[in-house]
């Protein structure tokens, strides 16, 4: 396995890795050659580095290459529906599958595609096939270096182009008259939804009981999603392993006796082994769900078998399989947050659940329930600061909260679904499960507002990420191997980490750089700590990815200065005047227009009374161009997303 996960790493990140594997393992192989009539020392090394480095160039080369073939234009296309069109505030959006396009580079693609609203749209169900003509136009980054990489998320998605369909371009054809499985869970989780719909009137509370019971959470709202996530309870709203973890025990108890016999193990094992994956099919297989279903299934095998299950050789299992179907699921962040936090519960937890042993069954619970919760953030909080640059305090508390009432509302969805024809007895069902799902949000927006509830702009780098996993594993292999040399080894890691992350700090101390950000036409001077925003007008919106800057490189509150209402500024580092911006002995120089939009004069003066002295409500003031050293950026000339950086 750890072979395996080498040469998959390595096939994702380092381009040339295939062809080093490919010489070395030619090379033993001719060491093995040499000695094979003998067999004498150190064959057996040999032998056993050959075979190694076979397996991690098989795992290289079964990382899929990323390939953008078709280049941007327009096209004639036929395409099938992937999934329920998402409605967005000026559109819907989709994923769709073409089957045939004038380019054959653009044929069996995936496309993300954005279609104009209407009422038929509404309607269409994955499966349907649609013929269009417009302009693909490939997938694109914000431009800022230090926000989230879409273009990247999006290829290891294997969808490289995006469109926009309006009303006239497309249309309808025909529903596929033989659905494939995918599809028909598809429809069949939509038509839960819609009893789910009829019985559950809360929109929010349907939201949550969609997406923590059947993994839809595309009509989650920004404000569920932003709670769950500052109180450490998103992972419930993700179906994962927990959820899987709890039908497998309710199916386990439920159909336990059929175990008296071979025969009624057999039909043990693949009665519950069918519905669990139905169970992953039905909400989407996201990573988390097929680490816990194959999980599972292995553990459901051993007991067929009258073998105890080795939790750990389960889990190293189903990560081998899934990788080796799937090996782009390694970079996925479901897939490493659900492996560190099983790993972490299944180490941890024992040993923590030992500290302390309540006599009272209540408080023993609730005692197991925060050493599962502490255990899983052992394991995954790097993973969370890294990928989510923040990690909430409360998870223990709202854990407790969370964890029963994901029982309940798992349990209370699925008999309301079985019930549902039984109108007498769905009503109170529903209400019953309505309400456990309306005051599990309404405490969990209490704890997202207790003070310190999250620690936010939380910056790691890959290297700190590296040393803290790797300071991790030893420390628990030291843990149970009582080994001093693995201690020793625990010890240089986090001095590593210590000494990289001061080296960081000296060195974001006396950074001096620029940034200009092309779609506001805004100047981020940075010297050390200290930073100026230079905007063109006081009424524009600041740069959404300042903030990113400002966490990445570790900065102050920056400086804001409006260049309209401000027509001078002088500091120890920056001297403004006119057209000229003197940073750090460097020119810089804009050029400046001026509209004067005379509708718009006697509205602005009524509804801003509060501006600056000096400002000028007639006038608007934007930058044309940046001249450093000489060499003039027209900012006209860049994309509206891009953004600049460079040292000065």
């Amino acid at each position: 396995m750890s072979f395996w996960l080498i040469g998959i790493l390595a096939g994702n990140f380092l381009p040339w890795a295939g062809l080093v594997f490919l010489i070395l393992l030619l090379a033993f192989g001719v060491l093995v050659a040499i000695k094979l009539k003998t067999k004498s020392y150190p064959f057996d090394l040999y032998l056993s580095v050959f075979l190694c480095l076979g397996f991690v160039l098989v795992a290289c080369l079964s990382v899929p290459r990323q390939k953008i073939e078709g280049e941007d234009s327009q096209q004639r296309f036929v395409a099938t529906l992937l999934e329920y069109p998402t409605e967005k505030p000026n559109s819907y959006q989709a994923l769709i599958h073409i089957n045939w396009a004038d380019s054959a580079s653009f044929h069996n693609q995936k496309i993300l595609a954005y279609f104009e609203k209407s009422d038929s749209i509404a309607t269409w169900q994955p499966g349907d096939q649609l013929a269009a003509v417009s302009n693909l136009q490939r997938i694109q980054t914000q431009g800022d270096p230090f926000a989230f990489d879409y273009q990247r998320f999006m290829a290891n998605r294997q969808v490289y182009f995006s469109i926009y369909l309006a009303s006239r371009n497309y249309h309808f054809i025909s529903t596929q008259n033989h659905l494939s499985i995918w599809f028909r869970a598809e429809r069949f989780r939509a038509a839960l939804i819609r009893v789910l719909r009829q019985h559950i009137k809360n929109e929010e509370s349907l939201q949550v009981i969609s997406a923590l019971t059947l993994g839809y959470r595309k009509e989650l709202s920004p404000e569920t999603r932003s709670y769950f996530a500052s109180t450490g309870a998103m992972h419930v709203l993700a179906v994962s392993g927990l959820h899987v973890g709890m039908i497998y025990l309710f199916l386990t108890i439920l159909l336990g006796f059929l175990k008296r016999s071979s025969a009624g193990r057999i039909g043990f094992f693949l009665t519950i082994g069918s519905l669990l994956w139905f169970y992953a099919l039905l909400t989407g297989f996201s990573p988390s769900v097929q680490r816990a279903t194959l999980m599972f299934s292995f553990i459901l095998f051993g007991n067929s078998l009258k073998r105890p299950a080795a939790i750990y050789n389960s889990i190293a299992a189903s990560a081998f399989f899934l990788l080796l179907i799937n090996p782009r699921l390694l970079t996925e962040v479901g897939f490493q947050l659900s492996y560190a936090a099983v790993i972490s519960i299944v180490f941890f937890f024992p040993r923590l659940k030992k500290w302390i042993q309540p006599k009272n069954k209540l408080l023993d619970k609730m005692w197991q329930l925060f050493c599962v919760s502490v255990a899983a953030q052992i394991g995954t909080f790097a993973l969370t600061i890294f990928y989510f640059n923040q990690f909430p305090t409360y998870f223990w508390l709202s854990n407790f909260l969370v964890f029963p009432a994901a029982y309940l509302i798992l349990a209370g969805t699925f008999l309301l679904l079985i019930l549902s024809p039984v109108g007498w007895l769905a009503v109170p069902i529903a209400k019953l499960l309505a309400g456990v799902t309306f005051s599990t949000t309404f405490l969990l927006q209490k704890i997202a507002l207790l003070p310190y509830s999250l620690v936010e702009n939380i910056s790691l780098t890959s290297v700190e990420l590296f040393l803290l996993i790797s300071m991790g594993a030893t420390f628990i292999f030291f843990i149970k191997f009582k080994n001093k040399g693995l201690l020793f080894g625990t010890s240089v890691l986090l001095l590593g980490f210590l000494l990289f992350g001061l080296s960081q700090k000296l060195s974001l101390l006396n950074q001096k750089k620029y940034i200009i950000y092309a779609r506001e036409q805004s100047i981020h001077l940075i010297n050390g700590r200290k930073n100026y925003l230079i905007c063109p007008e006081v009424n524009q919106a600041l740069p959404a990815s300042i903030n990113h800057a400002v966490r990445e490189l570790k900065l102050d509150s920056p400086t804001i200065i409006y260049l309209d209402s401000c027509k001078q500024f002088a500091s120890n580092d920056l001297i403004i005047d006119k057209q000229f911006i003197l940073f750090l002995d460097q020119t810089f120089q804009y050029n400046e227009t001026k509209n004067h939009p005379k509708t718009q004069h006697n509205e602005m003066i009524e509804s801003d009374k509060s501006q600056p002295e000096g400002f000028d409500p007639a006038s608007e003031t934007k930058i044309d161009s940046v001249m450093r050293k000489g060499t003039i950026l027209n900012l006209a000339n860049l994309r509206p997303q891009q953004t600049i950086i460079a040292d000065l």
